[in-house]
């Protein structure tokens, strides 16, 4: 799915010059297992699905998708040790975006939403966007699951696991019995939104296809996770293949229709 890539790196570094610069305020970090949360404050924060550009210190900027929203602005969840760890309450973080395209989730009333743990958190802004709501949750052991009562009362929770530790005993990958809970999930759905590893989603679009009956554009949208270092496509290292042609992630995306992919 995803293909070659060179790096005309002049060129990307002019178009992302001419992009809006943003700050936001680092506030504070706090563990919360697997992940540290993070929050920062600033204007017009990304909606679900789509991401910023934040300047770390490395010599590439590191994509940020917010893992909650608030008045104030977005938290994201890091996996410990990362760099946002060293920041000091207060200090300005220089941000590029938002950018790219999200998830789409309006007039849904019974949403499906489907990851693996550590792919989880671009999805967790979803948890409350319809007043029905579904999680599928994979992980290779119990230990690496978030625990349950961090979500939502409302939202239906099934859990995968590798070993057998809790829920059903398996991987996304395997899932497709007829007691799996992703199958009746992907019946009962009005929408799905995926974050997983894309080697995923060419068994989910054949799940889609084989439990739906013409399932309508944009039925089950998947986020790709993929090194976006531009922002504005002239990189050209997140190209996917679709029906539609060529494709960049980072502004055709990251999220697609996953029946829209070339496998």
């Amino acid at each position: 799915m995803l293909v070659g890539f060179h790096y005309p790196w002049s060129a990307a570094r002019n178009i992302v010059s001419m992009s809006k610069h943003t700050t936001a305020t680092f506030r504070e970090a706090h563990p919360e297992p697997p992940f540290w949360r993070v929050r920062f404050e600033m204007l017009n924060p990304p909606r679900p699905g789509c991401f910023l550009l934040a300047d770390f210190g490395a010599p590439l900027r590191e994509v940020l998708f917010p893992a909650a929203l608030h008045a104030e602005g977005f938290d994201v969840l890091v996996p410990p040790g990362h760099p946002v760890q060293r920041l000091l309450p207060g200090e300005a973080v220089d941000l590029l975006g938002p950018f790219g395209r999200g998830f789409q989730t309006e007039q849904v009333e019974r949403l499906l939403l489907v990851a693996e743990a550590h792919l989880l958190p671009p999805l967790l802004p979803l948890l409350e966007a319809a007043p029905m709501v579904t999680l599928v949750l994979a992980a290779p052991t119990r230990a690496l699951l978030p625990p349950a009562q961090r979500f939502p009362p409302a939202v239906e929770l099934h859990l995968i696991t590798q070993d057998g530790s809790v829920g059903y005993a398996g991987t996304l990958e395997t899932c497709h019995n007829a007691d799996s809970p992703l199958l009746e999930a992907v019946q009962w759905a009005d929408r799905l939104c995926a974050s997983c590893d894309p080697v995923f989603y060419p068994k989910l679009a054949r799940i889609v296809r084989q439990q739906r009956l013409n399932p309508p554009s944009n039925f089950a949208q998947v986020l790709i996770q993929v090194a976006m270092p531009c922002g504005v496509g002239a990189c050209e290292i997140c190209r996917v293949q679709t029906v539609n042609g060529e494709r960049r992630a980072c502004t055709d995306g990251p999220v697609f229709d996953v029946l829209d992919f070339v496998f």
